[in-house]
């Protein structure tokens, strides 16, 4: 299967469809997040927490929203699973205590 200049193939964990992850895709550091819901889909605003200027002559930290991803509650549900089992793993693995190299 021939692959657009602009993917990369990458394995399929199950027998789905082929993943491709765009090589154009951009990396994107978010520490604050909302969701907003209507009777159909759920929309992720992703943004980071910056400086503002307060009414005072000094700053403070505001929400500045850069991303958004629509998804149908089905993807959604679909996500927390698999956000929940990462979570997961992830702190089992923090948990196991890390074993010494020998000298």
């Amino acid at each position: 299967m021939k692959t657009p200049e602009s993917e990369t193939p990458q394995p399929s964990a199950s027998s789905g469809p082929a993943r491709m992850m765009s090589n154009q895709m951009g990396i994107y550091y978010s520490n604050c997040a909302m969701i907003a819901t209507t009777p159909r889909d759920i929309s992720l605003f992703f943004g980071r927490f910056t400086p503002v200027p307060d009414n005072k002559g000094g700053q403070t930290l505001g929400e500045l929203y850069e991303r958004q991803i629509y998804m149908t509650i089905e993807q959604a549900e679909d996500l927390a699973k698999m956000l929940t089992r990462t979570l997961e793993a992830f702190k089992s693995r923090r948990q196991t205590p890390v074993e010494k190299p020998r000298e």
